[in-house]
């Protein structure tokens, strides 16, 4: 299921919570069941407890005591951090692309992930981070040919290439081909390469100025020192530094856009604020509205059954959009 984290950059004391949104398709019952699932996170090492109970939840398959269900659901977790952050900033984790069903996962599983991705990275105001594996074959990469197919322009397309402390040895110069954005797949705004944490670094729970100096000695080590690969594309820190230029960037090119919608929606909600009837927010008003009402059910009807066709009358079943309704003279036809 998609994980979204929401930074939200405060004076306030630090705050983590978690909750679920209910994908529309599901019914009135299970969304109610799904929007009462709250969390408070005092620490990040209870973030596997919460994503377990939350596929619980949702009815995945091996999640809780689950044996059987979907291995996808389109609803969303969103982890929100509100505290001293140092930005405003949200990222959407999807889980990755599949070629083929298998015994693990069904051809529904398969739409399910499709059509997740394609509702995230079609809209103009989102940053694809296309990662790929270091190991496999770029070119068979399904994220980069739809990065290709909703970014034509290749404008927010930016390529992380994962894991390169996992390939085999003596492939170090193919991947760095992809590195420099020499390879056939290449993306406009290029790829860059970072290193996560082994599983033992992990476990021994290393400071981000430790992570970035042991990513640094493994890239200006043999083999990837032979490879000449651009210092400014390697390291989460340069992803990172490149990535708040993209969106200060991003950001710019888009308000103008916004700015326009807004406005469009002041003018439309303007427009439909016209056509309601007049206000009745006391219960006088309500009474008065009542009255008006019975009073011209009487002169509508009172000419009706004295038989006179000819009185100007109130036309009870006509509005104005404002009035109750309008006079006019016509006759009363039975």
């Amino acid at each position: 299921f998609p994980t979204e984290v929401i930074l939200e950059d405060s004076d306030e004391q630090e705050s983590i919570t978690a909750a679920i949104i209910p994908h529309p398709l599901r019914s009135d019952q299970a969304r109610a069941r799904l929007q009462e699932f709250h969390a408070n996170i005092q620490d990040y090492s209870q973030l596997p407890q919460v994503i377990s109970s939350a596929g619980a939840l949702m009815g995945l398959r091996e999640y809780g005591d689950n044996l059987t269900g979907p291995a996808f659901v389109e609803d969303v977790l969103r982890i929100k951090v509100v505290g001293l952050t140092g930005l405003h900033l949200s990222i959407v984790y999807l889980p990755g692309l599949i070629s083929t069903a298998s015994e693990e996962q069904t051809e529904e599983d398969v739409q399910t992930v499709q059509r997740m991705v394609d509702s995230y990275i079609q809209k103009s105001r989102t940053i694809i981070l296309a990662i790929v594996q270091a190991g496999s074959d770029i070119a068979n990469q399904s994220i980069i040919r739809k990065t290709k197919q909703y970014d034509r322009a290749g404008q927010r397309t930016v390529g992380v290439i994962s894991k390169p402390d996992l390939i085999n040895r003596g492939t170090e110069s193919r991947v760095a081909l992809l590195a420099k954005n020499q390879d056939t797949a290449k993306l406009q705004l290029g790829f860059y390469m970072p290193k996560n944490p082994t599983p033992t670094e992990m476990e021994q729970a290393i400071v981000a100025n430790q992570r970035s100096a042991n990513e640094y000695q493994f890239f200006h080590l043999s083999p990837w020192r032979e490879q000449n690969l651009d210092a400014g594309r390697v390291g989460i820190d340069k992803l990172r530094g490149a990535l708040q230029v993209l969106l200060d960037q991003h950001v710019e090119k888009e308000l103008p856009n916004v700015r326009e919608e807004i406005r469009a929606m002041i003018r439309t909600t303007g427009q439909d604020l016209l056509g309601l009837p007049k206000e009745r927010p006391t219960l006088a008003h309500l009474r008065m509205y009542l009255s008006e009402l019975a009073m011209q059910y009487h002169s509508l009807t009172s000419p009706a059954l004295s038989g006179d066709y000819h009185t100007t009358h109130v036309d009870f079943f006509a509005t104005n959009g404002n009035d109750i309704g309008v006079t006019r003279p016509r006759a009363l036809v039975h």
